[in-house]
């Protein structure tokens, strides 16, 4: 398999080992997906502790205003912060 359809199927499988039997990542779950899988990048977006910086985070991935966060809109954000971090390399 290519290195880009290995994280593609990589970003499919943490998204489904987080969100719930809804398919749908809540606030508490895309928390804990947020200090599992970015752990101390989080530093760059603020303190998750603080439930302000949470409650944001929560608000900019859910685009639709659903209350809940689907596949695309995490892709989304992922794809987001990969720029970030890869316009911080190259400055």
């Amino acid at each position: 398999m290519s290195t880009l359809k290995e994280a593609m199927a990589t970003l499919i499988e943490v998204f489904h080992k987080y969100a719930g039997g809804d398919e749908l990542l809540n606030k508490a779950e895309l928390k804990v997906l947020l200090e599992r899988e970015f752990g101390d990048m989080l530093v760059l977006v603020g303190n998750l502790k603080d439930p302000r910086v949470a409650d944001g985070i929560f608000r900019r991935m859910d685009l639709d205003g659903s209350g809940s966060v689907d596949f695309a809109e995490f892709v989304t954000m992922v794809a987001e912060f990969t720029a970030a971090i890869n316009n911080m390399h190259c400055r």
